[in-house]
């Protein structure tokens, strides 16, 4: 199995947005949805208080399902 199919081609476009946004909260980064489409996307109001990793992901996870589901 090539890199493409494990990480891309066989993965659920969820899954793998998930995947990055926890590299990215693990490295200091904000917003995987910042990153692909180069705006600058505001988290929610409940984003300032959630220090924690897992606090964070939760939030991030809605966003992401949102942004998915939006019209491009």
């Amino acid at each position: 199995m090539k890199n493409r199919d494990k990480y891309i081609l066989k993965r659920n476009e969820y899954d793998l947005l998930i995947t990055i946004q926890t590299n990215i909260i693990d490295n200091g980064g904000c917003c995987v949805i910042d990153e692909i489409t180069g705006n600058m996307n505001a988290c929610p109001e409940d984003m300032k208080g959630k220090v924690g990793r897992e606090s964070k992901l939760a939030i991030c996870s809605k966003c992401i399902q949102a942004w998915l589901n939006e019209e491009a």
